[in-house]
């Protein structure tokens, strides 16, 4: 019983202990400044990403070009992408927002989640890539006191969630991701 009740115990300690090496990088989120305009899309462009953000989004609202806030970045040595954020229809009350990554493959920009985008407070790209690409972490608020942080990382073709954390103000534990 004894050795049963301490390995249980080095179980829960392993698991926080895990959850706290880990370095998440400074969680952002797009503002209103961060329009398709300033982002210099196409019409073309902007066409293939409403296409793409439409496959994956929870809901549709009126207008994409509206709702959405888009900000170009760099995945991974040069590979170009972009990261948009709903505003309203696409937020809750606890303030996460969808939040999409896209990549440019031959010319065309393609969503690197396959099901439904993630719902976030903030998003950051971390230090460690996978096949070529930076991880991709968002945080999402659970309550006033408790975020989740999901690691995705880049498969060759898609992110997918690899690393799932909970974090208060006082521990961070490794949780499994949904």
């Amino acid at each position: 019983m004894r050795i049963r009740h301490t390995l249980i115990l080095l179980a829960l300690f392993a698991g926080t202990a895990t959850a706290q090496d880990i370095k998440l990088p400074v969680m952002t989120h797009l503002q209103d400044t961060d329009t398709f305009r300033v982002a210099r899309l196409t019409p073309s462009e902007k066409e293939q990403v409403f296409e793409e953000i439409a496959g994956i989004s929870f809901d549709t609202p009126d207008s994409w070009e509206s709702e959405l806030r888009v900000h170009r970045v760099i995945l991974g040595g040069i590979e170009e992408g972009l990261v948009l954020q709903g505003t309203t229809l696409l937020c809750g009350g606890t303030g996460n927002c969808a939040t999409f990554a896209l990549r440019r493959v031959n010319s065309k920009w393609i969503a690197m989640f396959d099901e439904q985008a993630p719902v976030a407070s903030g998003f950051g790209f971390g230090p460690e890539s996978s096949n070529g690409l930076k991880n991709f972490v968002v945080a999402a608020n659970q309550s006033a006191e408790m975020e989740k942080y999901t690691i995705y990382k880049f498969d060759g073709k898609l992110y997918r969630a690899s690393q799932c954390f909970e974090k208060n103000k006082t521990q961070m534990k490794s949780i499994p991701c949904k």
